[in-house]
This record gives structure tokens, C-alpha cells and sequence, in this order.
């Protein structure tokens, strides 16, 4: 099959083999396989994981939702990734970075790398359920509860590390926080408010 007459009928930009079995080769499994090697040798999919590909023509930014889906579910967009994009943190972040319920993991792609953090199931709440970003409280619990070993109750910290807490609400920051259990994550983040107030 031609990849023309391949993507009219596959209709979506990200697929897997079985997809695309079910799609193009339902005849024989075992030109699957052949096909797609032959079509990423020539650039026109790209394997984001075994069993998983993009058309190469895909726009990469556009598609990181849907791709953070197929490389693991259930997930959401957090840590790094959202206090950068929420000003929390100045640093650009270039790598995506969630959390799930399921093992930590990394993927790195061509459309960039998925970094996947695993958290209890309990705690799995405070993002937007369309786009599956976290709120920036959210992203800040997270990021201080798989970071706590990192961290110091130190306002010299504080300042070094550059974490802006002026637009948080601290009411939602602990809301979360309460989630996870965790006596020293809610010492750190109140060191961080008590921070946050006086800068």
C-alpha cells in the first residue's frame, strides 16, 4: 500500500501497528512490521515507542497531548514542564514532564522527550481533564513531593532556587499537598510560603 492512499485511511497522525493492521493489513499481520521499518528508514513515520508511530509530517508541538496518551496512560503534564510554562520557575524546560500511576519511565522521540514520574494513585487529581495540565499548585506539590530529598528549609535556598510562590494560592497548594501523606512535604512547602510572603 502506498503511504498516500495509508494515511487517507488511518485518519489520525498517531497509530499503532495493530491500528494500522486493522486499517491497511488485515490480510497479513506480517507485512506490518515490514512496511513500517520501510516507511521510518525513509523518514516518513517516526517510531515514538515499539509498536507505536507518528507521520513524520506531524506538527510535534501540537501532537504532545495525544502522544503522552499513547506512551502512557493515564498521565498528566506537570513538575517542570508546567512551572516553567506558568512562571514558577525562569529556567526553559525542554524536555515534557508528567506524572502517572503507572512506573516511571522516559521516552526520547524526535518529537522530544517524555519524562513520565510516578505518583500514588491517591494524589492523581488537580489537572485540567481536556489538555491534562496540571494547575501550578499542582505542579508545585508534585515537583516538591519527588524532589523533597532535593530540597532544604533554607530561605538562602529559596533564593537560589528561584522558585517565584507570589501568584499561588497557598489554600490549593496544601489542599494537594494533604493528598500524598507526607509530613516533610507539607513542612517544606510551608518553609516555602513563609518564603514566598516575605520576597
Amino acid at each position: 500500500m502506498k503511504l498516500k492512499e495509508f494515511k487517507k485511511k488511518m485518519r489520525k497522525k498517531i497509530f499503532s501497528t495493530a491500528e494500522a493492521h486493522v486499517v491497511a493489513f488485515s490480510d497479513n499481520p506480517k507485512l506490518v512490521n515490514l512496511q513500517m521499518h520501510q516507511w521510518e528508514k525513509s523518514g516518513d513515520v517516526i517510531r515514538l515507542k515499539r509498536g507505536l508511530y507518528m507521520f513524520s509530517d506531524t506538527q510535534f508541538d501540537s501532537a504532545s497531548l495525544e502522544i503522552a496518551k499513547r506512551l502512557c496512560e493515564p498521565c498528566y503534564f506537570s513538575l517542570e514542564y508546567i512551572l516553567s510554562l506558568d512562571g514558577i520557575i525562569p529556567e526553559m524546560v525542554f524536555s515534557y514532564t508528567l506524572v502517572t500511576t503507572k512506573k516511571t519511565c522516559r521516552f526520547k522521540t524526535e518529537a522530544g522527550d517524555f519524562i513520565f514520574h510516578k505518583i500514588k494513585r491517591e494524589a492523581f487529581t488537580g489537572f485540567d481533564q481536556v489538555y491534562l495540565k496540571a494547575v501550578p499548585e499542582k505542579a508545585l506539590v508534585d515537583y516538591f513531593y519527588l524532589n523533597s530529598s532535593k530540597l532544604k528549609m533554607d530561605p538562602k535556598f529559596w533564593e537560589e532556587s528561584r522558585f517565584n510562590g507570589s501568584g499561588l494560592n497557598f489554600k490549593k497548594v496544601f489542599f494537594y499537598a494533604k493528598l500524598f501523606k507526607s509530613k516533610r512535604l507539607v513542612i517544606l512547602l510551608t518553609d516555602f510560603q513563609n518564603y514566598a510572603k516575605t520576597h
